[in-house]
């Protein structure tokens, strides 16, 4: 057998987005730090199929590795859905006390049956909601907008409870719903609307924070124990810094994106949360049918935990 090993990782994110600078440095670092025996080829965007497709793609091994948001993990694993509760993480502080350490100890082995191993979450960031109607300042202003929304059950439950018409289409599709006219909004992070250009073709945007998102790296669990010891610990090494960069770069671009957007002439507003967090209960019954209540439970109990922890932190 070759020492040789040229690995897939599969993921959909525009060429300047924080997700894939990280890919490349991923790639580029494995790549060196193991004399070349391993060559990562990444796949960008549609190549591959849609975001669930990559899921059953690392699943059967026809790709080693992909990025997948933590809401699409949570279709097969439970646990990973809790993290898109809307509403549930104050900043990025608290997000990441509880992401880091307490819920990943917590979930990770539920990705064990499906034949996949994670190496670390990679920030895709706070989730915003943009339209082309009208500006959104208080819940009653979603009314009757068609929102896209990723095709899993916390955003259709959130709209719907906010008393929007939720649309379910892939983020592949996600461009060309906008300018066909198809739909009025979109929610996802500022990074990932300045990746697409969405500025262009939304006039409004309300920064709620609403929803957290991770990609998880995932990797074929067979695939991956195929490895030297030394190379799963370098794969496992390159992928927390890869986070660590697409974190720090989401972070530190979000102003400026901003400023970018308002420059070309985008409305930006920051409402007050409390009100749309105040119509979250049934949102959180609903999603634990879904997810199992003890799964929300426990979540939101480590969520509160750390929650206190940051405050204390911070006095």
């Amino acid at each position: 057998m070759s020492k040789f090993k040229t690995l897939l990782l599969a993921y959909h994110g525009g060429n300047n987005h924080a997700i894939s600078l990280a890919a490349r440095q991923f790639s580029e670092n494995v790549t060196q730090r193991t004399n070349g025996q391993i060559t990562i080829a990444t796949v960008q965007n549609s190549a591959l199929g849609s975001i669930p497709q990559l899921l059953r793609l690392v699943i059967d091994g026809s790709a080693d590795m992909a990025l997948l948001p933590y809401e699409r993990l949570g279709l097969y694993a439970p646990k990973f859905g809790c993290v898109c509760m809307p509403f549930v993480f104050d900043d990025h502080a608290h997000a990441d006390r509880v992401l880091d350490a307490e819920f990943d100890a917590w979930a990770r082995p539920s990705l064990t049956p499906l034949g996949v191993t994670l190496l670390g979450g990679w920030e895709w960031g706070f989730r915003q909601l943009s339209n082309s109607r009208r500006p959104i300042l208080r819940p009653e202003d979603i009314q009757d907008l068609k929102i896209r929304l990723p095709p899993v059950p916390p955003f259709r439950s959130m709209v719907v409870a906010l008393g929007g018409i939720p649309v379910m289409v892939e983020f592949s599709q996600l461009v060309r719903a906008i300018r066909r006219g198809l739909i009025d909004g979109q929610e996802n992070p500022v990074s990932v609307i300045h990746s697409l250009g969405l500025q262009f073709d939304q006039k409004y945007l309300s920064l709620l924070n609403y929803i957290y998102g991770l990609l998880g790296h995932v990797v074929n669990s067979a695939c991956f124990a195929g490895l030297t010891d030394e190379q799963k610990i370098i794969l496992k090494e390159e992928s927390l810094k890869a986070a660590e960069l697409a974190r720090q770069f989401a972070r530190s671009h979000e102003a400026e994106q901003l400023d970018e957007f308002a420059r070309q002439g985008m409305q930006i507003d920051r409402p007050d949360v409390a009100p749309f967090k105040a119509l979250m209960k049934p949102v959180y019954a609903e999603l634990g049918e879904i997810y199992g209540a003890e799964n929300v439970r426990s979540f939101l109990a480590m969520v509160e935990r750390q929650r206190q922890t940051t405050e204390r932190l911070a006095t």
